[in-house]
């Protein structure tokens, strides 16, 4: 920058009254020349920096008769999408008739348009034989002739439109005087203008040279001017370098430890903030890490090139917004938004925990039309008489009108949904309800109303509810914020391609891996190489987007006049591969050492550590810790502020021996309130009795404990019943059939019956439909046809079933809902048993037969088998309670069966004959599980295909026990007695 602002002043002394307009390429560059200019002391008067957009505007606005609204980016790629919808939808699109018109397409092709525009074509201009098929160039003239139009009808005029129209009241302005930035990134039609307006003597401020490669051809305009050279200038001529630079290089393992050895660097140094700039290859790799570490620890960095949206709450408020409007309104996605800290409600609302509660509890699952239907009913069925009914009554119906009122705000969940509908619903949720708590979440809540507000006039538009959401996600999080000059006080981070005109002494280029610089040179389809030669030679090529790459970089380099430090991370974590230095980092070496014969294998001796050397936050010092030759006992001293942690090391110490303890299962229980046989007022139940023998940790976790897991109805785009509404709604259906032919005194017949029971199924899911909707009606009518499928089955077995039994009763229910409990005889006492029989039948000869409709599948039961180890004990349960219950006296139920009337169960039927034997051994089996409570002997099960649909497997962390522990604390005799029934 020296010879720039010596330059720059000598300008400004020859001529100070004269305007002087420094021509560049933003105002960002205008701002860094500027300060560097000022730093020396030099006075700026009448210095003024402008971009050429900026020169075409004063130009136009002197000169036209009525001011033009320029064509803003987010409405000019809303427009071409629109377009290319439209065109698609006439057949008129030949070479991009199989593309499917998406928001990243639609934004490709805008810029395709802009580039082309700005080369100076037209639809009637646009040169056809650039274009390497006749379709393609069809398509893009009618592209471009469908574009131009759209911006007539809306009144628009973009970059090109405003450099044409200058270029019509362009002159030579002897008055001022015109300084041209170096490198100017010139499309033809500013070159064109330029022209018109500059004096033959134009000044040019100068860059420091970089020798040993080359830049692809310049105009004079866009040319840049050599100036003194700096040591950096002779990186890739190093023969003919000159003076030694001060230039280092580190490498670390991770992108992460790249950064935090960048931040240790600076603290070493003792340099202010400001003297400090750090440029990065890729925006994605280094900004997050360089945001969430600076909010650690507190210092104050500027972005070249902003934030992502998403770092702010309203940006995660919107991503959040559309994850609820794609699962159909699901209330776990609202949850997460709630969890997450991101609405701000009223001090009237339920708190977050209540809210979520009372959300699962009503088993809404998801659709807008549940959330009022479930609340409402909630309502009506409060009970006035509770203590608690005016803080419910006020809790469900704040509930109730708060989701009435979003609703109303947001689109239906369609196969359409309505654009504008969909922006007006989340801007209405931005302005409300979104949580703001720092600067970032203002100015990012401000920036996103502001892009809804530009489109909003565009959008009112029916289009499939997938399109709409992309089309949102395009639009809103894409957006970055707090895009920033470097400030005084503030560490500056931006990409190396804004940096040419850097006037900091300290200079960290970070990411110099060969994966991200110097970039991928893949042609771009939409205007290949071939045809931006043919199109015009102003056209930047993406065959030379690697060489442009480095030049910049280089150029970088060269300007700099202060330290230099180079880094690379050698490991990516995401892609689990070693990754490899650029070659610039190589050529970096061997000037810095000078060995110019120095190669890779040099670089791989440079020192890395896998721990950061300072510690910049709490992880860094635990890994400090493993890291270490010395084993560290955490001490009491640092558990007493962890009592958490404390209490799971002592778990983790007692669950590793081999004895048996309170962390295994075995504990001293309550007697009188677990114990069955003690506490008159517990039922058991043939579901409890079954865990307890399955597996008893289960059962204690469950049943003493009271852990309970979270129970969601969560939104499935391809499926609509889960296995137990599936199976609630099967057992209605055959309930009900049955129910219907009793009244009729008639046996089931398929031909007679067949559609009396599709007509009986297809009401009972229709209102099935109404309370939980399908996510479509693809979905819908594909799971109503099993069912349906599965009612046939049913009734062709029924139908031969029927000839030697007939059906008395139906959901025969004991010991719940005020019945009277049935009663087992124990040799140690009664056991008093809760449960539903899905059905009795009786058989000719007089006998009972217990059936259990099952929905699932037949894995785990077999023909001959009884009690499968104690995991199969509902049959005997019900044979004796019923016999007790309705007194029919001992053995009058002959049999039970395990029946599947579904399409994967084919009608098979797993009886179980109950005989004396039978139940003699299963009065054995309960009065061992009985004894397991008594004792408080909860083992883990000894089958780990127990555990494959557990719910409590984060719990009980079976599969982190050592084989041999386990099996030492599976000693309890009782269980083995259990399983030895078969």
């Amino acid at each position: 920058m020296e010879s720039l602002v010596k330059e720059l002043n000598e300008i400004c002394m020859r001529d100070p009254f004269r305007e002087k307009i420094v021509i560049v390429d933003s105002h960002t560059i205008g701002e860094q020349i500027n300060e560097a200019f000022i730093k020396k002391d030099f006075q700026a008067v009448n210095l003024k920096y402008l971009t050429v957009l900026d020169l075409a505007r004063s130009v136009v606005e002197l000169n036209a008769d009525q001011p033009a609204d320029m064509l803003d980016q987010t409405v000019g790629v809303h427009f071409t999408y629109t377009l290319l919808k439209r065109i698609k939808e006439q057949g008129a699109l030949h070479y991009f008739s199989g593309m499917e018109i998406t928001p990243s397409f639609s934004h490709a092709i805008f810029l395709a348009i802009q580039t082309l525009r700005l080369s100076g074509y037209t639809k009637e201009t646009l040169n056809l034989n650039a274009f390497v098929a006749p379709a393609k160039a069809e398509d893009m003239a009618e592209i471009l002739a469908g574009y131009e139009k759209l911006l007539q009808a809306n009144t628009f005029i973009d970059r090109a439109d405003l450099l044409t129209k200058a270029m019509e009241y362009a002159l030579i302005d002897e008055k001022k005087l015109f300084i041209l930035q170096s490198n100017l990134q010139l499309s033809q039609l500013e070159e064109q203008f330029l022209k018109k307006i500059l004096p033959e003597n134009t000044a040019k401020l100068p860059l420091a040279p970089v020798f040993g490669i080359d830049l692809p051809e310049r105009t004079s305009l866009s040319s840049v001017r050599w100036g003194e050279p700096s040591p950096l200038s002779y990186l890739y001529q190093q023969d003919k370098a000159g003076g030694k630079p001060d230039l280092h290089i580190f490498t670390a393992k991770t992108e992460e430890l790249e950064v935090k050895q960048i931040l240790e660097q600076i603290k070493k140094s003792k340099s202010s903030l400001d003297e400090n700039v750090i440029y990065y290859t890729s925006a994605d790799s280094y900004v997050t890490l360089f945001y969430h570490l600076s909010q650690r620890i507190d210092i104050p960095v500027t972005y070249g090139e902003g934030l992502p949206i998403s770092f702010s709450r309203p940006g995660r408020l919107v991503s959040g917004l559309l994850g609820w409007i794609q699962s159909n309104y699901s209330v776990q996605a609202f949850l997460d938004l709630l969890n997450e800290g991101l609405l701000e409600l009223d001090d009237e609302a339920p708190s977050k925990t209540r809210m979520a509660r009372i959300l699962r509890d009503l088993q809404i699952g998801w659709s807008e039309e549940r959330y009022g239907a479930c609340l409402a009913a909630e309502i009506e069925n409060l009970n006035s008489e509770s203590p608690y009914y005016e803080t419910r009554l006020k809790e469900f119906s704040w509930l109730k009108g708060w989701f009435s009122s979003i609703f109303r705000k947001l689109p239906a969940f369609d196969l359409t949904i309505n654009y504008k509908k969909c922006l007006t619903g989340i801007a209405h949720i931005l302005k409300n309800f979104s949580k703001t708590s720092s600067g970032l979440d203002e100015i990012s809540k401000t920036a996103l109303l502001e892009e809804i507000e530009k489109i909003i006039p565009y959008a009112d538009e029916a289009l499939p509810k997938y399109d709409v959401i992309e089309k949102v996600k395009d639009l809103l999080l894409s957006i970055r914020v707090q895009q920033s000059r470097p400030k005084p006080g503030h560490l500056h981070v931006t990409s190396y391609k804004n940096g040419t005109y850097n006037n900091r002494t300290n200079v960290f280029f970070a990411g110099l891996d060969n994966k991200k610089f110097p970039g991928n040179a893949g042609e771009d389809p939409l205007l290949l190489d071939l045809e931006r030669r043919k199109l015009s030679s102003s056209l930047p090529l993406r065959s030379e987007k690697g060489q442009i790459n480095l030049y910049t970089l280089l150029q970088v380099m060269a300007q700099t006049a202060g330290t230099v430090t180079v880094s690379y991370c050698h490991f990516d974590i995401n892609d689990n591969r070693v990754m490899n230095p650029a070659f610039v980092v190589l050529q970096c070496y061997r000037l810095m050492t000078g060995d110019q014969n120095a190669d890779f294998k040099a670089l791989k001796l440079l020192p890395t550590s896998i721990i950061a050397g300072d510690i910049l936050d709490d992880k860094d010092y635990w890994n400090e810790k493993l890291a270490s030759n010395q084993p560290v006992r955490l001490t009491g001293g640092i558990l007493g502020c962890f009592s958490n942690v404390e209490q799971g090391i002592a778990a983790e110490i007692k669950r590793n021996s081999s004895g048996y303890s309170e962390f295994d299962g075995i504990v001293q229980i309550d007697a009188n309130e677990d114990d069955p046989l003690l506490n008159q007022k517990k039922t058991m139940s043939a579901g409890k009795l079954e865990t307890l023998a399955k597996c008893p940790y289960s059962y204690f976790l469950k049943e003493v404990l009271r852990v309970k897991p979270i129970e969601e109805i969560s939104f499935n785009a391809n499926k609509w019943l889960d296995p137990a509404s599936r199976g609630s709604l099967l057992h209605s259906i055959f309930e009900n059939f049955y129910k219907q032919l009793k009244k009729e005194n008639a046996k089931p017949s398929y031909a007679l019956h067949l559609d009396k029971l599709i007509a009986l199924a297809t009401s009972l899911i229709e209102q099935q439909k109404e309370v939980l909707p399908p996510p479509n009606e693809r979905i819908f009518l594909r799971e109503m046809n099993d069912i349906l499928e599965c009612c046939k089955i049913f009734l062709k077995e029924e139908e031969r079933h029927s000839e030697d039994y007939e059906a008395i009763d139906f959901e025969y229910s004991f010991g719940i809902d005020g019945k009277e409990p049935a009663v087992i005889k124990l040799p140690s006492g009664e056991l008093r048993i809760s449960g539903i029989i899905d059905r009795v039948d009786k058989s000719s000869d007089g006998t009972y037969h217990i059936i259990d409709y099952k929905t699932g599948s037949t894995y785990g039961y077999k023909k001959n088998g009884s009690f499968k180890g104690g995991r199969q004990l509902q049959h005997m349960i019900y044979a004796l309670a019923i016999e007790q219950h309705l007194q029919l006296g001992e053995g009058a139920v002959e049999e039970s069966s395990y029946y599947f009337p579904t399409v994967k169960g084919m009608a098979e039927r797993f009886t179980r004959k109950q005989d004396a034997i039978l139940r003699t051994n299963g009065l054995d089996i309960l009065e061992k599980l009985i004894d397991v409570i008594k004792h408080g002997h909860f083992e883990m099960t000894d089958d780990v295909e127990d555990c494959k649909y557990c719910v409590f497997k984060l719990v009980c962390r079976r599969h982190f026990y050592n084989q041999d522990t386990l099996e030492m604390k599976q000693s309890n005799q009782k269980l083995k007695g259990v399983r030895a029934y078969d």
